[in-house]
């Protein structure tokens, strides 16, 4: 392969970028030369997404002369973290070679005259070594001289050699044996991600795995948390793409959970260009909440998918609490044969209650999903609602529905919850906490209500019914 080179044009025009309804799909940018035609490779080149077009000339109007004589063309400024990894540093490996010329970046027309960096971006170009002065273009300019590189990375499916090799920059630290890494999208400020990652990620933290928010770090932090890894894992994002930045991504494995459909061929092309070793994995029990393009928001009913694909070992039961072993009690006192389980944090209750028919809906479940192998496919880590809403079509009824919550609060919001999945005779368990003491006094106030406070297998508990 022929080694990266830019070409040098005079008296050129860099184009803003520019985005009109008329031409949907399209982003106007471009090179002109002095004669007004079109430098071709200027505009952003990409497989999928936003496509460049030279912009039209009758757009090209009120051109000014720039404020230094000489400059390196970089194409389209990305705020995002990806789009800026993978395009807006396409060309810079030609600024290396020549510190002092200013590099410039097209900037859309809709900024004015702000010129501004994020820390992040700086961090990268300081990791690189690049020390060039820069502009930012957000209206017709000319330059005397301009150089044009050709491009490193086509979004999203080349990347060339010389330009693989001026991003792997960062000498982290030497991985660290049996360290897993989480790479979680908890913190980003979309709602393009699983919104049940809660759950997952608190059973891979009791696994021993490390769980980080690349957003809320220094790109040198993520790189030599990624760098002490030798598994990294996350649902699919840019995070990933900072491999490219490593020096030495060694032995390293990387587990990714797609959106939707394929992965992005990002993934393969960074994957092939820096030789690691990725899978990548659907997983059974998601819904897609919404959909348009890559920006996916998913739901997962419980960690259990994920926790099988990353192949976390199975964790043994935790030790029941006091309202676990209450409930499981009453239940086989009163030879109950449908339990529902609400906000529990084990599954104590529905494995040991003797009940033909369990189900354990909680966002507190602290012990693995899959402790009880009895319990398989009978575990949602959701709120009560949001299961009710997005996965029962007709409510099943239960003889006994066992309350646990934080706060008063929330074991009445449940308890009010639960009741279409109840009967007349249906009976409630509250814990005998200072939860559910308040609730179960609260809920005494309710006329046709009747509270009860029993003792069953050594523990006690509150009981209610319809009276």
């Amino acid at each position: 392969m022929e080694p990266l080179s830019a070409r040098v044009v005079s008296d050129a025009v860099v184009s803003p970028v520019v985005v009109r309804e008329d031409r949907p799909g399209e982003l106007l940018m471009g090179v002109f030369d002095a004669s007004g035609r079109y430098v071709d490779g200027t505009v952003t080149d990409r497989r999928s997404g936003l496509r460049g077009s030279p912009i039209p000339h009758e757009l090209l109007v009120d051109v000014e002369d720039a404020d230094v004589p000489e400059a390196i063309y970089a194409g389209d400024l990305h705020m995002h973290f990806g789009h800026f990894l993978l395009e807006s540093l396409a060309r810079l490996s030609a600024a290396s070679a020549a510190p002092d010329v200013p590099i410039v970046w097209t900037a859309a027309q809709t900024w004015g005259d702000r010129e501004s960096f994020r820390p992040w971006q700086r961090e990268i170009l300081d990791i690189l070594g690049v020390r060039n002065p820069i502009r930012f273009i957000t209206r017709p300019t000319r330059f005397r001289m301009l150089h044009v590189p050709e491009i490193g990375y086509r979004y999203d499916d080349w990347i060339h050699p010389d330009h693989a090799r001026f991003l792997a920059q960062h000498r982290g630290p030497s991985a660290e044996p049996g360290r897993r890494l989480w790479l979680s999208r908890g913190a980003i400020e979309s709602g393009i991600r699983d919104l049940g990652s809660d759950a997952a990620e608190r059973h891979l933290r009791a696994a021993g795995w490390t769980v980080v928010n690349p957003e809320r770090m220094s790109v040198r932090e993520q790189l030599d948390q990624i760098s002490r890894a030798e598994v990294i894992g996350g649902e699919e994002g840019s995070a990933f793409h900072a491999i490219l930045l490593l020096a030495d991504v060694g032995a390293r494995r990387f587990e990714v959970v797609r959106r939707r459909g394929p992965e992005h061929r990002n993934f393969r092309t960074i994957g092939e260009a820096r030789d690691v070793d990725q899978r990548f994995h659907s997983l059974a029990g998601e819904r897609i909440l919404h959909a348009e393009g890559r920006d996916v928001t998913k739901l997962s009913r419980s960690a259990v998918a994920l926790l099988d694909a990353l192949e976390v070992p199975r964790a043994l039961p935790l030790a029941p609490r006091a309202g676990d072993r209450a409930a499981a009690a009453i239940a086989r006192e009163r030879k109950v044969q449908r339990l529902l389980e609400v906000g529990a944090r084990t599954a104590f209750a529905a494995a040991t209650s003797g009940a033909r028919t369990v189900l354990v809906v909680s966002t507190r479940l602290e012990e693995d999903p899959r402790a009880y192998r009895a319990l398989e496919g009978r575990v949602d880590e959701l709120p009560l609602a949001r299961y009710r809403e997005l996965f029962v079509e007709t409510p099943g009824t239960y003889d006994l529905i066992r309350i646990a919550g934080e706060t008063a609060e929330d074991v009445l919001r449940d308890v009010d919850a639960s009741a279409e999945f109840a009967t007349a005779d249906t009976v409630w368990v509250l814990d005998d906490d200072a939860a559910g003491r308040e609730a179960a006094a609260a809920l005494r106030e309710r006329e046709g209500t009747v509270v009860r406070h029993e003792r069953a297998g050594g523990e006690t508990a509150w009981t209610v019914a319809r009276g």
